[in-house]
C-alpha cells in the first residue's frame, strides 16, 4: 500500500501538470523594451512630424520676400518693431517665445519642407517694415515747406503752431537699453522744443497718465488726456514744470487725444496758421476708440494740420495702426527704436521752423535749403533701410539661437536658416540700391510725378488678389 502511493504521487503531478497551460519561459527586461521602443519611436517621430506640418500650415505666414515688391509691401511681424539684434534681455525672450506659440521643436531629420515652413514662420514673427519710398516723398514735400512747389498745409504762414501728444500709458516705462522709453522720449522733446523760434507757439498734450494698466482703472485712466503745456510761447522753466510732473501709469486713448487736440486747435485756421502736430506713442488704442477715423476728421477739417505719427518702439500690430492714422491724416509715420532715432525725427522740423523764421523777417523762402533737404530725405531713406536690413538679418540669427537654447533646432539648423536669412539680407540691399538709383533719377521731375512712378513700380497691385 505504501509503495502504491509513492508511485500514485508523481503520476498525479505528471497529470496536473500536463492540465496547465503551457507557459512560456519570461524574456529579460531590457530585450523586451528593445523590442517595444521601435514601434513607439516610429509613432513619436510620425506624430512629430505631423504636428510640425499641420500646426505651421494652419498659422498666418508671410510669403518669403523674392523682390523690391515684396519688401516694401510685407507687414511688420508681431515683434517686428522691437530691436531684437540689440541683445537677449529677459523682456526680449518673453516677447519672442510669447509670440512663437506653442510649436514644437524641429525634428533633427527635419524635411526641406519643415524646413522652409519653420524659416517662414519664423521671418513672419520678426519681419521688418521696410520703409516704403512713397514716405521719401512724404519727407520731401515736408522738406519743401514754404517753397512754391509745397502744398498748402506747407505754405509759411503768418503763424506757427505746434503741439506734441505724447502717450504717458504704463508701457512708455519700458527699459530701451538703460532708460525708459519715457526718459528718452522727454529728452528728445526737451531738445527739440529749446529750439523752436520764439514767435511759434508750442503745446504739450498727454494721454493715459493717471490710474494703472489693470480694468478697474480702465474708465479713469482713458479719461486722462491733459494739455500740461498750455498753446504759448516756450518757456523752459515751466516746459520742464510740465514735463517732470507725469510719470507711465495706464490705459492708452489715441483717439481721445486726437479728438482733444482737434478741439484745442479751433480758431486756428489753415489760412494764417500752419499747425504741426507729433503724435508719438508706444502702444495700440485701448480705450476702444478709433483713432483712424478721429485723424481724418481732423485732417479734413479747416485746422489743415501736418500730423507727423511716430511709433516709438511698437510691435507690428501698433505699427500698422500708426500708419494708418498717418495715412487717414495725410501726415508722416516713422518707427523708432531709441532715442537717437526719434530725435532725429524731430530734426527736420528743427529746419523746417528756422527757414519759417528767417521768412516772417525776408519775406523769402530759401529755396537751396529745401532743395538740400529734400536730398537728405533720400539720404535718410536710404541710412534707414540699410538699419532695417542689418537689424532684421541680426534680429533672425537671434531668435535661432533663442531657439538652439530651448532645443527646438540643432546647430545644423541654425546653419541653414542662418543662410536663408542671408539671402534676404542680399536681396534687400540689391533692394535698396535699386530704389535709392530711382529716387535720384526722379527726383528733378517734381512730387508728382515721382508719386506716380513710384506707386506703379512698387506698389502691390491688389486688385487681383
Amino acid at each position: 500500500m505504501r509503495l502504491t502511493k509513492c508511485l500514485l504521487l508523481p503520476l498525479i503531478a505528471l497529470s496536473l501538470a500536463a492540465c496547465q497551460p503551457e507557459s512560456q519561459p519570461e524574456k529579460p527586461e531590457a530585450e523586451a523594451a528593445e523590442q517595444k521602443e521601435p514601434k513607439e519611436q516610429k509613432a513619436a517621430d510620425e506624430k512629430a512630424e505631423k504636428d510640425i506640418e499641420s500646426v505651421l500650415a494652419s498659422q498666418e505666414m508671410l510669403k518669403v520676400p523674392e523682390n523690391d515688391r515684396d519688401l516694401i509691401n510685407q507687414p511688420p511681424g508681431k515683434i517686428g518693431g522691437m530691436d531684437i539684434s540689440l541683445g537677449d534681455t529677459p523682456q526680449i525672450k518673453e516677447a519672442f517665445f510669447e509670440a512663437f506659440g506653442d510649436v514644437p521643436a524641429l525634428p533633427e531629420d527635419a524635411s526641406e519642407k519643415e524646413l522652409e515652413l519653420y524659416f517662414n514662420y519664423i521671418y513672419s514673427l520678426v519681419s521688418y517694415d521696410f520703409q516704403d519710398p512713397q514716405d521719401v516723398l512724404d519727407q520731401m514735400e515736408f522738406a519743401l515747406s514754404g517753397t512754391p512747389e509745397a502744398d498748402p498745409r506747407f505754405a509759411f504762414k503768418e503763424n506757427y503752431n505746434v503741439e506734441i501728444i505724447l502717450d504717458a500709458s504704463g508701457s512708455m516705462a519700458n527699459y530701451v537699453g538703460d532708460q525708459t522709453r519715457m526718459e528718452l522720449a522727454k529728452k528728445a522733446i526737451r531738445d527739440f522744443v529749446g529750439q523752436i523760434p520764439e514767435e511759434a507757439k508750442v503745446s504739450l498734450r498727454i494721454y493715459g497718465h493717471e490710474g494703472t494698466s489693470s480694468e478697474a482703472d480702465k474708465a479713469a485712466s482713458c479719461k486722462a488726456i491733459d494739455e500740461v503745456y498750455k498753446r504759448g510761447a516756450y518757456d523752459q522753466a515751466s516746459f520742464d514744470k510740465a514735463m517732470d510732473a507725469f510719470k507711465p501709469a495706464g490705459w492708452t486713448p489715441v483717439a481721445g487725444a486726437l479728438e482733444s487736440a482737434k478741439e484745442s486747435f479751433k480758431g486756428l485756421d489753415a489760412k494764417s496758421n500752419t499747425n504741426l502736430v507729433y503724435l508719438v506713442s508706444d502702444g495700440i488704442e485701448t480705450c476702444d476708440g478709433d483713432p483712424v477715423a478721429v485723424a481724418k476728421t481732423f485732417a479734413d477739417s479747416d485746422i489743415s494740420p501736418i500730423i507727423n505719427v511716430i511709433g516709438f518702439n511698437v510691435d507690428g500690430e501698433t505699427q500698422q495702426q500708426l500708419k494708418e492714422v498717418a495715412a487717414a491724416a495725410n501726415g508722416i509715420f516713422a518707427n523708432v527704436s531709441n532715442g537717437a532715432e526719434l530725435a532725429e525725427e524731430f530734426k527736420q522740423s528743427k529746419e523746417v521752423l528756422a527757414r519759417w523764421e528767417s521768412w516772417k523777417v525776408n519775406s523769402e523762402t530759401d529755396v537751396l535749403a529745401a532743395s538740400n533737404a529734400s536730398s537728405l530725405a533720400i539720404s535718410k531713406f536710404e541710412n534707414q533701410w540699410y538699419a532695417d536690413t542689418d537689424g532684421q538679418y541680426l534680429g533672425l540669427v537671434r531668435v535661432f539661437g533663442f531657439l538652439r537654447e530651448k532645443g527646438y533646432l540643432t546647430f545644423e539648423q541654425v546653419d541653414d536658416l542662418t543662410a536663408k536669412a542671408g539671402e534676404i539680407e542680399q536681396l534687400s540691399k540689391e533692394s535698396r540700391e535699386a530704389i535709392i538709383n530711382d529716387l535720384n533719377q526722379v527726383k528733378d521731375q517734381g512730387l508728382d510725378k515721382m508719386r506716380i512712378q513710384i506707386d506703379e513700380k512698387y506698389k502691390e497691385n491688389t486688385s487681383g488678389q
